[in-house]
């Protein structure tokens, strides 16, 4: 008979395991705690990552402007004549051509070209071009146009001029736009006399 004061060494020692085991786990309002963090960490994290590589991809993109437009320039003094940079509204398409030249009339190819007479391509991806700011920046889903809008015509001397007036006037200088939807966009202006390209945000901040 075993006294009522001992207990055998067996029992005693499986007690002490199972209290161990308990104290090295974790408890339900523990595990919730961390989660909860985790998430509350990850909401503010992951926007502001987004948004980061969408800033990254509007500054690619106006590397990519700033070359293609340099291009068209060389294109005009290398076939003496006008040409044109052009541009979708509401996407990221573009094309630059000579400014009489019969790709205009037609938007049912958008592929990509690179070649002598004619350079066709897109900017990076969710970056699009528009009319003017609010086109872009009102708007998560800005309308697509079906038609090529002139961004500027290089001339062969090397100024340029913006697009035709319904008067079948132009404006010496040019400016458009591009950038993500529901964001303030970039503006790009030509300067008629020299052609130099410059862009700048809408503060009109060098960029």
């Amino acid at each position: 008979m075993i006294p009522p004061s001992r207990k055998p060494l067996a029992i005693t020692g499986r007690r002490a395991a199972l209290r161990k085991a308990r104290s090295a786990g974790y408890t339900l309002l523990e595990v919730s705690f961390v989660v909860a963090m985790m998430v509350l960490v990850a909401a503010i994290a992951v926007p502001s990552l987004i948004n980061r590589m969408g800033e990254s991809r509007v500054d690619a993109s106006a590397d990519m402007v700033r070359a293609r437009l340099a291009d068209a320039r060389s294109m005009a003094i290398q076939l003496a004549k006008p040409v044109r940079f052009g541009f979708m509204p509401g996407t990221g398409h573009f094309q630059i051509a000579a400014d009489d030249d019969p790709v205009w009339d037609s938007t049912t190819s958008t592929d990509p070209v690179d070649s002598d007479t004619l350079i066709r391509g897109d900017l990076l991806q969710d970056v699009v071009f528009g009319t003017d700011p609010g086109s872009i920046s009102n708007s998560d889903t800005p309308s697509v146009a079906t038609n090529w809008e002139t961004g500027g015509v290089f001339l062969p001397e090397g100024g340029s001029r913006g697009p035709f007036n319904p008067d079948g006037t132009s404006n010496d200088d040019a400016r458009f736009y591009f950038g993500r939807a529901g964001s303030a966009p970039l503006a790009v202006e030509l300067r008629g006399i020299t052609g130099v390209s410059r862009i700048s945000d809408s503060a009109g901040e060098g960029h």
